[in-house]
Order: C-alpha cells, then structure tokens, then sequence
C-alpha cells in the first residue's frame, strides 16, 4: 500500500508568476512485505534438512600387547582366507592370497579391478563353503579377511574407495594395516620372505 502525501496547506492561495507545481512525498507501507518475509522465512526454516554426517563402520583388529602375541595371533588364521590389497601410486592396486609363497598380481580401480577382485576372493568360498556371514557362522564355512596396506604414495581416494568397494560387495571381515618396508620387499622378490640379519 502507498500513500500520497500531497504536501503542507497553502489555504487555496496562488502565488503570482505561474503555477509551480509542489513536490509531493511517497510513503510505502511495508507491512505486507515483512508478513511475507516472515512466512517464507518460517516455510524454509521448517522444511530445510539439516546436513548429517555421514559415517562409514571399520572393524579393526584389536591391538596385541606385544610382538609375540601378534604372530602368534596371525599364525592361527589360515592364510588362503587373507587376501592383502595394496594401494599403489597412479590408482593402481598389488593383491596376493596368504603370506607363504603368494601369487601376487596387480589390477586397478577400472569395472573389472578392485570389485572383481574382491568377489573372486569373498564367493570362492573354498571348495565351494556358503560364506559364514550369510549361514551365521555355521561349521565349514568360508570366512574371507581383508588387509589393506597403502603406500605413502598412494592417494587418500583410493582408500575411500576400497572401503566403498567393501560395502558394495558386503565384504564384512577388512582391515586397515601399516605399509612397511618389509612389505616393499616382499612385493619386489615376488613374495619371499627375506630374513633379517641378527
């Protein structure tokens, strides 16, 4: 709403030397716009979703007190159960089964890399053993471990996506270990293991 405010009296009286029309004022009555900045302002405010975090679950394994418990803990695991991922440099992937003497090949984050790979290992199910996970843990089945180890030149991304890979595949047994540079060698000889000097 506007209103016209025509100016002070003047009583009707002329003044000489022509008509000089006088400057008239503009009120706006701003009542109806704050009404409509108020309702849409309370319409956003009720209907806007507040961003939540979004949380991805990591089992790990629990720490051992010393050196002599941890192989002594990884010695009763059966080794063709552990597939080990390593991340390398330029989005690619180093993969072996088990620990003594390892096939170790190399694929990719391409459609036939990281998830083929972890089908292979998760529904080869050993003789052909249901997986543990969907038999709640029945006797004789087939329960993968997943280990993955980056390289420090490897990108974060590419350990965002190995653990969105594990999701996709329903891969319930990975974990997150340390690269060392035992782990450097033992990839470089092809999978042998170099005992250290005493």
């Amino acid at each position: 709403m506007a209103d016209v405010d025509s100016g002070g009296g003047g009583g009707g009286h002329k003044k000489k030397g022509g008509g000089k029309t006088k400057k008239k004022s503009t009120k706006i009555d701003m009542t109806a716009m704050v009404d409509v900045a108020f309702l849409l302002l309370t319409f956003f405010v009720l209907t806007a979703t507040m961003a939540s975090n979004s949380v991805m679950e990591l089992a790990m394994p629990p720490k051992a007190d010393n050196e002599e418990q941890e192989e002594d803990r990884y010695k009763k695991i059966i080794e063709e159960k552990i597939m080990t991922i390593v991340l390398e440099a330029d989005d690619k992937i180093t993969y072996y089964v088990g620990i003594t003497e390892p096939e170790i090949e190399e694929s990719s984050f391409d459609d036939d890399g990281a998830r083929k790979i972890i089908m292979s290992h998760l529904y080869q199910g050993g003789n052909g053993a249901p997986l543990c996970s969907e038999v709640n843990n029945a006797p004789g089945c087939w329960d993968p471990i997943f280990v993955v180890k980056a390289r420090p030149e490897s990108r974060y991304k590419n350990l965002v996506d190995i653990l969105d890979e594990f999701a996709i595949t329903k891969a319930t047994k990975y974990a997150i270990d340390k690269f060392t540079p035992e782990d450097s060698v033992f990839i470089a000889t092809g999978g042998v293991i170099v005992e250290g000097e005493e």
